[in-house]
């Protein structure tokens, strides 16, 4: 055990010593956090809609098919409320659409009716496009349809948004960038210090001295660990006081589910550098097995229901779509259990299977 805290000290004495670390770990994470507030603007092209007809006569039957024939849109139909609503909560839809029991009769009497659409206002770049496609595709069924309402009189959507009534985008875009920022601590960060040891010949000394490889992995998880904590704190501080955004999550739920996030990217980090003994190879293999896909494979910036399929499948797989899903919920919605619990099941499994992989490759001989 004192062999093992002498190298967690002798971790954070490098860390504190080596600039680079603490310019990854705190001004990268600033930076970003500006970007992601103020310099994206983001687009959608496909959405998934919930219907439930109350109506339910052959008039009505035939505009939720008009929905289901547009290839921009795809539709899950329901016979409970309830539960359409519980899928909106937990982003398996992004619209909630409901066809009034009286629909019909009043397009009957020349009077306006009303659809409501209730849109998950977490997915931001998303919002526009699903009352757009909501409100043209009733307007041209309508046109085709057997009713010539009269001047003032047709369709109207009533839209509504859930947990962002405002649609700021900022509410959305700037807690999703923690997922980018703790992947380059946990992967970034991780890759380039350790290789930086085998090119500076320290990591021969330590393998030279009477380690077993449990005391290396444990002393280089536990400080990078620690630090990518700091930086998750030092980011929520900035985002709840800095851009005054609003959280109504759980603490203790975020920094458990944080924590599992840190666990398996930092597994990700060390296994590139016990695989790797460049800087140069680390930091391009950290970009593109961890930052790229942070970025443009974990719905923070394109929204994964636009990718194709094989991607789509692909994205299932990375921790970043977890976590990104998991924290836009606890700021916008709330905990929402089922995904909070389903994330924290895949990011521990994970993060134990990439910890196994960084043990059995530790090296134990200079040959290795």
């Amino acid at each position: 055990m004192n062999m093992t805290l002498a190298f967690i000290k002798k971790e954070f004495l490098q860390i504190l010593r080596d600039p680079s670390s603490l310019i990854i770990a705190f001004v990268l994470p600033t930076l970003l956090l500006f970007i992601y507030a103020y310099g994206i603007n983001l687009d959608s092209a496909h959405i998934r809609l919930g219907i439930k007809n109350d109506d339910g006569s052959p008039i009505t039957e035939e505009l939720a098919k008009a929905f289901e024939q547009n290839r921009f849109v795809t539709t899950v139909r329901y016979n409970q409320r309830e539960q359409m609503y519980d899928d909106l909560t937990r982003s398996k839809i992004q619209g909630a659409l409901t066809i009034p029991a009286n629909f019909s009769q009043k397009l009957a009497a020349g009077t306006n009716a009303i659809l409501q659409l209730i849109v998950d206002g977490t997915n931001i770049n998303q919002v526009s496009h699903t009352q757009n496609y909501v409100s043209q595709i009733a307007a041209g069924w309508l046109q085709n349809s057997r009713f010539a309402p009269p001047q003032n009189a047709g369709v109207k959507v009533l839209p509504r948004y859930q947990y962002n009534q405002n649609t700021n985008g900022r509410k959305a875009l700037v807690p999703s960038s923690l997922a980018v920022t703790m992947t380059l601590i946990g992967i970034l960060l991780t890759a380039l210090v350790i290789s930086r040891e085998w090119e500076r010949g320290t990591m021969e000394a330590l393998l030279a001295a009477n380690i077993r490889p449990i005391h290396i992995v444990i002393g280089k998880y536990v400080p990078y660990f620690v630090v990518g904590m700091l930086s998750l704190t030092f980011s929520m501080l900035v985002i709840l006081f800095v851009f005054n955004l609003p959280f109504r999550g759980s603490y203790p739920v975020l920094f458990t589910v944080s924590a599992l996030f840190l666990y398996a990217s930092l597994g990700i980090g060390l296994i590139i550098s016990s695989l790797l003994h460049d800087q140069m190879l680390s930091s391009m293999a950290s970009l593109i097995l961890g930052f790229l896909p942070a970025l443009m494979m974990s719905g923070v910036v394109f929204p994964i229901l636009s990718m194709p399929a094989p991607f789509r499948w692909l994205t299932k797989l990375l921790p970043p779509t977890h976590y990104v899903s998991f924290i836009k919920n606890e700021f916008l919605a709330g905990t929402v259990w089922q995904n909070a619990l389903h994330s924290s099941l895949f990011l521990f499994v994970l993060g134990f299977f990439f910890s196994l992989l960084v043990y059995k490759k530790t090296a134990r001989r200079l040959d290795d």
